[in-house]
């Protein structure tokens, strides 16, 4: 018979090497698993991103046209940031009228993708300038230029919008850049 000491038998080994998996064991298991598969998901989508097409573009898109607009573009003196010259900028949104050459851009809201720099035909940009009031309109009468151009998004559309506080006129305005 058996004493209970032999490899194999009913009786548990007094050293310790049949042990069975305990709870901590199984916790750190379960654990490495679980960090593993969370790392899986959140940096898979990032493979294929490059791939695949998404509006996070149109951000930097917005952000750099309301840029160029607000400093540059419509200013009389580029060292006088987002203090807009009111002429240079009624001529900007006035599309009837030739581009004045003494403005600091080359085409006006008539070709506003090129304006802006926009060479995607994929992107579509609409530019606004408001006030309290809503759009802000330069001139009276017949020489009234609302400052307004581009199309208006679709309906449904993915819209980024980047917004420029400037100084227009003497009173406070805000350049409003949609890009879709």
């Amino acid at each position: 018979m058996s004493d209970g000491t032999e490899r194999g038998g009913d009786a548990a080994d007094s050293d310790g090497c049949d042990r069975g998996q305990t709870t901590i064991d199984y916790a750190i298991g379960v654990s490495v698993f679980l960090v593993v598969v969370a790392f899986v998901f959140a940096f898979a989508p990032s493979l294929t991103a490059p791939f695949t097409g998404d509006a996070t573009d149109a951000v930097v898109v917005a952000d750099r046209s309301a840029d160029r607009l607000a400093n540059d573009l419509l200013v009389e003196d580029p060292s006088r940031p987002a203090v807009l010259d009111a002429d240079c900028t009624a001529g900007f949104f006035d599309t009837d009228e030739p581009v004045d050459g003494d403005c600091r851009y080359d085409t006006d809201a008539s070709d506003l993708q090129g304006a802006l720099g926009l060479w995607s035909p994929v992107r579509t940009a609409n530019v606004s300038v408001v006030g309290e009031g809503g759009v802000r309109v330069l001139g009276d009468g017949a020489d009234a230029v609302s400052l307004t151009a581009g199309p208006s998004p679709p309906r449904g559309a993915d819209v980024s919008v980047a917004r420029r506080a400037v100084l227009l006129d003497g009173s406070d305005a805000t350049v409003i850049v949609r890009v879709w």
